[in-house]
């Protein structure tokens, strides 16, 4: 019994270790944007905009690939708000967004 929860705790400890190696080396930087944009879109989640989602329709609005009028939950406050924000926020090396509505 004490073999079988020794030998437990051992596994345990190098998959712990295991993780948080490749936590360290797979980090992905992601844009302090991202979650700005997707906190001032709806949030539903319906693919409507032709994404899988709020969060993809955000980094897609970064990258300059879809407009504003694609989220159809979202109303003309809410692209203006996006907008504005985007136009006043660059990216770290100083870039803005084109922002297409």
């Amino acid at each position: 019994m004490t073999t079988v929860i020794l030998l437990a705790l051992i596994i345990s400890a190098s998959l712990a270790i295991l993780l948080s190696l490749a936590s360290v080396v797979f980090h992905v930087d992601e844009d302090p944007r991202l979650q700005d944009v997707v906190d001032m879109l709806p949030n539903q989640n319906c693919g409507l905009c032709g994404n899988p989602g709020c969060r993809a329709m955000a980094q897609a609005i970064l990258n300059e690939d879809a407009k504003l009028t694609q989220c159809k939950p979202g109303d003309q406050a809410m692209r203006e708000d996006i907008k504005e924000y985007l136009e006043s926020t660059p990216n770290e090396d100083g870039e803005f967004v084109k922002v297409k509505m």
